[in-house]
């Protein structure tokens, strides 16, 4: 499948158990990027569709050139290189274009804080004001809805959900990824009638929270932090916590701007939890010599 084909094929019940729970309408988004930090990587595709209270589908789909190298290690999964993406606008002006695309419905994504805090980040950056939209997160819903179920995924994934629904998927192309969100999302919702706990857990954020908020620069200590999270080196991490200072190693996974302040978003080797961790009350970190992060899947 071309990245840029795509059939919309939302059954009508898919429309209606998803115009039940987001009676305003939804927007499934997916981005593709040169890594996994918005405090550092750039977007290089940017896919939504838009389900309208009265049942339309409508797509916004735009290739980005990001202005710097696109990493290797990233190109095996999206398959985008710098060539493909020469004559491609930047992002200052598709992303007013999104976010007027978006009007004031809310926003659904799978790992929602990672896509949104991309878009968060370039407006910042640009100076675009965002719609105040709500945004929600597909993986966490269906972590929610799914986990204590008879049968369930073998993770909660995108392409996991996807091969559970038995829903066609070109994965890492985010017109394809974007249409399996809204898809998989509408199979959970005709399962389910009961939502209102499930909806509270998958919801993310509001934009507007991020209006007066300084989350958006690291401090100048820790421009090392930036270049060993792309570098994907492991971290010993010493760190304050609600119990007092903690240490710890981390398999580092991306720096995120969140409301409450910016976050060191990585996996407690000690755990293999995902937690995030937030950057003032880091206190020190150091490199483990020798361990390197292994790519993404």
């Amino acid at each position: 499948m071309s990245r840029f084909d795509l059939t919309l094929t939302l059954s009508d019940a898919e429309k209606s158990a998803l115009l039940r729970v987001f009676p305003k309408g939804i927007i499934a988004l997916d981005l593709e990027t040169t890594g996994l930090s918005p405090l550092v990587d750039k977007v290089i595709e940017l896919a939504a569709i838009k389900l309208t209270p009265n049942g339309e589908l409508t797509v916004f789909h735009e290739l980005i050139n990001p202005l710097i190298d696109i990493p290797e290690h990233t190109i095996q999964f999206h398959g985008l290189r710098n060539h493909d993406l020469e004559k491609s606008p930047t992002l200052k002006k598709p992303l007013k274009q999104f976010w007027q695309f978006c009007e004031r419905i809310p926003v659904l994504a799978h790992n929602a804080q990672f896509d949104l805090g991309f878009l968060i980040k370039g407006s910042h950056d640009f100076l675009i004001e965002f719609p105040p939209l709500d945004v929600y997160d597909s993986c966490r819903m269906a972590r929610s809805l799914l986990k204590d179920k008879d049968k369930t995924p073998k993770n909660f994934k995108l392409s996991s959900l996807a091969e559970f629904y038995d829903i066609d998927l070109a994965h890492h192309q985010a017109l394809s990824d974007t249409m399996t969100c809204l898809k998989m999302t509408a199979n959970l919702l005709l399962q389910e009638e009961k939502m209102n706990s499930h909806l509270e857990k998958s919801f993310v954020f509001r934009l507007s929270q991020f209006e007066k908020n300084d989350c958006f620069h690291l401090p100048k200590k820790f421009d090392e932090l930036k270049v060993i999270v792309q570098e994907r080196k492991l971290l010993h991490l010493v760190y304050k916590g609600q119990k007092g200072l903690s240490e710890r190693p981390i398999r580092p996974i991306g720096l995120i701007p969140l409301p409450k302040g910016s976050i060191l978003f990585a996996e407690c080797l000690m755990t293999g939890m995902n937690k995030s961790f937030m950057i003032k009350k880091i206190k020190s970190f150091n490199i483990l010599e020798g361990c390197y992060l292994p790519r993404r899947s």
